[in-house]
């Protein structure tokens, strides 16, 4: 029997760290492992080699305990969490790479498994930063290895990022356009900056985000109950923050146009402000595990995306895919030309607003209540809900791989 071709696998998102990035990377492990065997190289607490599965084999290095120690955590008091939200932003500004000391293990972890039995392929994820790093100094020994750099985010062209910060990151990029051979990245929008940004690379593709997961009946559950249920799931930072969707509410409740309702909020860090009149129907809870978060999106008569309108253009958010998987409305306060609104346009799923637009969210959460009072229910269809299932988007990135390495 052939033996597997062998690929090495580059990001800090990985379990134990649970978030939409690390969904993307188990789902690249799940969906390629049973053709390929591979190696992960991602960050922990501690250094250590587990066998994940008869063809995973994940690799942990530490990072800096400083920058460990001023993670925010869901748990973190208001105050803290501005302390170490404060603390951070002074790390990214004088730390270039504040995972160095990770990148280090990591490139020596990776290249003297490389001698040992070689690699056929390499995949490296961004953000973070030194993810690339790890592959580009790895290139620069092995560059007969191919290398397909996945962008879960745009670097240069972020518009969060200082203009100090962006000159880094268009370095990085110079180097990519280099050694890479191809980029994929979550979005179409995205894919187009990259294929200027580094013309040199020889293969493009959009690997969307999805859901991963294969419950069933969630859309059944807890139709008949008499409270309207909006849930969010997922942290608040940035602009990314319910204040105009509160500021309706509370309108909409001193007008007594709202029947009765709860509002669930999963794993949101302590940052915002709920207006008075509203602050006994909100529910702030821990985080959740993926498959228990799924069952509680099924349980929501409404779940909320917020993503205000900037700039940047392509961001879907990796909870667009689960709430659509639990065939639940959604009420998305996003840009409405980006790709998110289209999509949820397109499979009329939800009910789209501006982020800043009180008016606008205000007309929106009124028509969901109107539907549910009538037992309409904005979703998906089966077929559109199965065609975002992460497992078709690995698929792509398998075909890559077997183009790749035909050649070797």
């Amino acid at each position: 029997m052939e033996s597997k071709k062998r690929i090495a696998l580059i990001t800090t998102w990985f379990p134990p760290h649970n978030s939409v990035a690390t969904n993307r990377m188990l789902s690249f492990v799940e969906f390629l492992s049973p053709y390929f065997e591979i190696d992960v190289y991602a960050l922990n607490s501690n250094e250590e080699k587990i066998s994940w599965n008869k063809n995973v084999t994940v690799y942990y290095s530490k990072s800096n305990q400083l920058i460990e120690f001023f993670k925010n955590n869901p748990k973190d008091s208001r105050n803290k969490h501005k302390v170490k939200t404060g603390i951070n932003i002074i790390l990214r500004k004088f730390i270039k790479n504040p995972l160095n000391s990770w990148k280090k293990s990591i490139t020596q972890k990776l290249e003297f498994n490389h001698t040992v039995s070689a690699y056929d392929l390499i995949i490296s994820s961004f953000s973070p930063q030194e993810a690339h790093l790890v592959a580009i100094d790895f290139c620069k020994k092995f560059h007969e290895v191919p290398w397909i750099a996945d962008m879960r985010d745009e670097m240069s062209k972020n518009p969060n990022f200082s203009l100090q910060q962006r000159k880094f990151l268009s370095e990085i990029e110079y180097e990519i356009n280099k050694f890479a051979s191809c980029i994929t990245t979550v979005s179409e929008p995205i894919l187009e900056d990259f294929k200027l940004l580094c013309p040199n690379v020889l293969y493009f593709e959009e690997i969307r985000n999805g859901f991963n997961h294969d419950l069933k009946n969630l859309n059944k559950i807890n139709e008949d109950t008499g409270t309207f249920k909006i849930g969010y799931f997922g942290t608040f930072y940035g602009d990314i923050k319910p204040h105009f969707f509160f500021e309706a509410l509370s309108e909409l409740l001193l007008n007594k146009e709202l029947v009765n309702f709860e509002i669930n909020l999963f794993g949101v860090y302590n940052n915002f402000t709920i207006p008075q009149n509203i602050i006994k129907f909100v529910n702030i809870k821990d985080k959740l595990p993926y498959t228990s978060a799924i069952e509680k999106m099924g349980e929501m008569n409404l779940n909320l995306l917020i993503n205000p309108k900037t700039s940047r253009k392509g961001v879907f958010t990796g909870k667009l895919f689960d709430y659509i998987s639990v065939q639940k409305p959604i009420l998305a306060l996003v840009d409405k030309v980006d790709v998110a609104a289209k999509l949820i346009l397109e499979f009329e799923c939800g009910y789209v607003a501006e982020y800043n637009n009180v008016e606008e969210i205000k007309s929106c959460i009124s028509k969901a209540i109107d539907d549910w009072k009538l037992g309409t229910i904005k979703k998906a269809t089966d077929e559109q809900k199965d065609s975002l299932h992460r497992k078709f988007q690995v698929e792509k990135m398998k075909l890559l791989i077997d183009k790749l390495t035909a050649r070797k």
